[in-house]
């Protein structure tokens, strides 16, 4: 009894790994960190108090200028930040949106951010 619990948990595992999420060839998964913040743009700041439990950041990919959501997803507001803090483009990303075109006319390091409420995904880019 025991060898057959094992053996179908070892295939539970081992399926788990094909389930996952798939990533379009080229494109680049987003690692998201989180911050709360009051205003992403001017000083949002690391979280100093972990609260009880933290957002769950989309599974989100980027191909170019494509960012492309795996899955479903809140809604939010995007920023994208230069090296100098300043913001340079800002869009609302209604609840479920599957992919948004980033403006072709940017090139360079920037930083993505996602808002929702207090919460900031962001992670830094190359467009």
């Amino acid at each position: 009894m025991k060898k057959i619990v094992f053996a179908l948990l070892l295939c539970m595992l081992s399926l788990s790994a094909f389930c996952q999420s798939p990533v379009t060839s080229g494109s680049t998964p987003i690692e998201w960190q989180v911050k709360k913040t009051d205003n992403p743009v001017k000083g949002g700041g690391p979280v100093h108090k972990a609260p009880a439990k933290l957002p769950t950041p989309p599974d989100a990919t980027l191909s170019e200028n494509i960012l492309t959501f795996l899955d479903s997803h809140a809604e939010y507001t995007l920023y994208i930040i230069d090296e100098d803090g300043e913001e340079v483009y800002e869009t609302l990303i209604p609840e479920n949106t599957s992919t948004i075109t980033l403006p072709s006319y940017l090139s360079g390091e920037f930083e993505l951010q996602l808002v929702t409420g207090v919460w900031c995904f962001f992670d830094y880019i190359e467009l």
